[in-house]
């Protein structure tokens, strides 16, 4: 796996408690979207048991000319050296690497799953395939906490206008008064509610590892496929 030594560039807290951070992308950089990398800090003032390296997927798209990833802000050691790092600092950078990636049979719908900070690498997908006008039909099933837990939700609504081929189903645990989508965890009903067709698409879920299991074996109890369903958790930390 390549190693690389980036530079950080900027930092920018995008919703409550998440940030994100960009890097300088290494020029001979190739990677597909749903990768992720490992980053670790170099010398850094404090550390844990969590120690000094995570994995974060690339919420960058390919063609973007920096590299990006979105965390939220926890209590390591990690988190807080990362979030606290002076622009310019380096970092190490193993990657890319993975298999959540989009299959290539553009006939063939996707359905994306993704709770809270799972979004990033589906963030990607949906960016490359907007950026490059693939005609395949993607679903995103969102959800969030809040409106304020949500990132990149106006992004994505925009990214629906600009992409026939996008819908995206948010759905808020506590929502705002003024919340007209959809409410509550994500389950069979709601899925059903959107994918009339249920053992047509190909789902992909990421997210925290119990957001992930509870939604794979609902899919299992939808009678999906399981060689249908691909997933990715990252702990919290």
């Amino acid at each position: 796996m390549p190693l690389y030594k980036i530079k950080l560039t900027s930092r920018q807290e995008i919703a409550l408690h998440t940030i994100n951070i960009t890097f300088e992308k290494p020029a001979d950089f190739v990677f597909k979207s749903g990768q992720y990398g490992g980053i670790t800090l170099i010398n850094p003032p404090e550390t844990d048991a969590g120690g000094i390296t995570r994995r974060f997927s690339i919420l960058s798209a390919p063609d973007d000319p920096e590299l990006a990833i979105v965390t939220r802000v926890q209590s390591s050691a990690f988190k807080r050296v990362l979030c606290q790092l002076p622009l310019g600092s380096e970092v190490k950078f193993a990657g890319p690497t993975g298999g959540f990636i989009l299959h290539e049979d553009r006939s063939i719908p996707a359905v994306f799953i993704a709770g809270g900070i799972g979004i990033a690498p589906f963030y990607s997908m949906i960016r490359h395939a907007t950026q490059h006008h693939i005609p395949q039909q993607i679903h995103l099933f969102y959800g969030n906490q809040t409106i304020q837990h949500a990132a990149f939700l106006d992004e994505l609504l925009t990214m629906q206008q600009l992409n026939q081929h996008f819908k995206l189903i948010a759905t808020m645990d506590k929502p705002d008064p003024a919340w007209q989508g959809e409410t509550g965890y994500m389950t069979a009903r709601l899925i059903k509610k959107y994918i009339p067709n249920l053992s047509q698409p190909i789902y992909y879920v990421c997210g925290s590892p119990v957001m992930v299991t509870t939604l794979q074996e609902t899919l299992v109890e939808m009678d999906i496929d399981e060689e249908k369903i691909h997933i990715e958790d990252f702990p919290g930390y």
